[in-house]
């Protein structure tokens, strides 16, 4: 049983907030409205996945390299899609986390469509680009990670960095505004023993 005075407490606070449900606005109150008339809201996604080739699941890590020696390389594939009735425009780039300098700046990446053309073909660090995705576009790459050089100042090091996607909407360097998306796959390589 409670006592008189929780009693009173609670029959006041339950009428106060009656009390206040029943009330419409007051000078207190800021309300603001806008209505535009014509105003359409749409949205698109972009999937940027590395994917078992097999069965189509996820993989944790992009590349995960050990020992790899000149003339080596690693092979690992990639699905860019869009979800959506608008154009995506997105830059692809690498970003350095940690490792040896001269080993990160001897690694070469080669990027492959599935129909063989080449996306990309030069040097890991220097990867830079810039495209579209309109209606109905899927991107299926085949990247290769390659050691040329055979320096042997390069034996026993290791390289970590991402692979860096973001879409934009008028210019690769912007500023993340609005809405958009960001995805990174993480790589690790090692180079071994010659």
């Amino acid at each position: 049983m409670l006592n008189v005075r929780t009693q009173i407490m609670l029959i006041a606070m339950i009428t106060l907030g009656h009390w206040f449900l029943q009330t419409g606005l007051t000078s207190a109150d800021l309300v603001a409205e806008r209505k535009i008339a014509g105003n359409q809201f749409s949205i698109t996604t972009l999937s940027f996945v590395n994917i078992n080739t097999a069965n189509f699941s996820q993989l944790v890590n992009f590349f995960t390299t050990e020992g790899i020696v000149p003339g080596g390389f690693d092979a690992k594939t990639v699905r860019i899609e869009k979800d959506g009735e608008l154009d995506v425009k997105y830059s692809l780039q690498t970003v350095k986390r940690g490792g040896d300098s001269a080993f990160c700046n001897n690694l070469k990446l080669n990027i492959v469509r599935r129909d063989l053309t080449e996306v990309y073909n030069g040097n890991l660090m220097e990867l830079s680009i810039q495209d579209t995705l309109q209606e109905g576009d899927l991107e299926e790459w085949v990247v290769f990670l390659s050691l040329n050089a055979s320096d042997e100042s390069l034996k026993l090091k290791d390289c970590n960095f991402d692979l860096y996607m973001r879409t934009y909407r008028n210019d690769p360097g912007e500023n993340l505004t609005g809405i958009h998306a960001t995805r990174t796959l993480k790589s690790d390589i090692t180079s071994g023993t010659w």
